[in-house]
């Protein structure tokens, strides 16, 4: 009975291995891209960038959990941390890195070598100073259009005559923007104040600076930092009667007067759109990096009347969307 039982087990165990196998060469193959993504801080406007790029991976079949890891990190405003979650991608063999933010473009293009790179919600690299592109840096930047942005702010104030800009000059892009609104006010004739702001801590103290220095308007132009404190701003320029305005439509809603710039949910799909072509195989002969040209105004009507805007109908007529009434 004995060698029964071990001669029955000696054709069993062949059959259940070979079975297992042919159960394992059944299963579904889901070996996962592995991409890292890295955003400057939290924040709703750069929320809905990732929320546009994670739209154009899904609607191409990429989801996170299936067949894609997606490795969300955050640096919660902390420019510092920027490199150590860099440093972290690249030990963990990422397929591909995303950037949210000009500061984290900057940061991947000198510390990520090897591996594919594509930003969002970023100035290009030669807006912002980078003598090199690297050739594995990708991305969708905004052209930033500062002459339709005075050219907006003389429309809505036709007896402007001094302007605010609280800006951080740690941020490439707020050097860049401020710089390049700077010297386009300049040009036609009028006067710029600008406040330093190293820190969220810093907002209030620059809002209350500028307003003591009799300025027509508060503008706050493509600043992580500033923004983060915009409702902080609405509050002193609706004491003050000094109409604040962005170049980000969506901070209107924080309490912004007038508000233009890029639709930043677009902005995250065409960069989705651009990751999803180079993990197909697809960028050949298509140019690394390429401006997004979908522009929006919006115009706060409340915020207008706590800060004593009157905003013309010609604008009126224009804005993509007005909030109050």
């Amino acid at each position: 009975m004995h060698l029964k039982l071990i001669h029955m087990s000696t054709k069993i165990i062949p059959f259940a291995f070979l079975l297992a196998c042919l159960l394992v060469a059944c299963e579904p193959q889901t070996a996962k891209t592995k991409i890292g993504y890295v955003q400057i801080t939290q924040d709703p406007v750069l929320d809905t960038a990732r929320s546009g790029l994670l739209r154009a991976l899904r609607d191409s079949g990429y989801v996170d959990g299936d067949n894609l890891r997606f490795l969300d990190n955050n640096a919660q405003g902390d420019l510092s941390m920027i490199h150590t979650i860099l440093q972290s991608l690249i030990s963990q063999n990422c397929d591909m890195i995303i950037t949210n933010s000009t500061p984290c473009m900057v940061a991947a293009a000198q510390t990520v070598k090897n591996i594919p790179v594509v930003f969002t919600v970023a100035f290009g690299p030669e807006q912002v100073g980078m003598e090199t592109v690297p050739d594995n840096l990708y991305g969708v930047f905004d052209p930033y259009k500062a002459d339709s942005i005075v050219d907006l702010i003389v429309e809505c104030l036709p007896g402007l005559r001094r302007v605010g800009i609280p800006f951080n000059n740690a941020e490439p892009n707020a050097e860049y923007s401020s710089g390049r609104l700077k010297k386009e006010f300049a040009r036609r004739g009028y006067t710029v104040l600008t406040a330093p702001v190293n820190s969220a801590n810093d907002i209030l103290q620059a809002a209350h600076s500028l307003a003591a220095q009799d300025i027509d308007a508060f503008i706050v132009s493509a600043d992580n930092t500033v923004y983060l404190g915009v409702g902080v701003i609405a509050k002193v320029a609706a004491t003050e009667k000094i109409p604040l305005f962005v170049t980000d439509p969506m901070q209107s809603a924080k309490g912004a007067a007038v508000g233009f710039g890029v639709d930043y949910h677009q902005w995250g799909y065409e960069s989705g759109l651009k990751a999803l072509d180079i993990l197909r195989e697809r960028s050949v002969g298509k140019p690394n990096i390429e401006p997004i040209n979908r522009y929006q105004l919006v115009v706060n009507l409340d915020a207008c009347r706590e800060q004593g805007l009157t905003v013309p109908e010609s604008v009126l007529k224009r804005a993509y969307k007005v909030i109050g009434q």
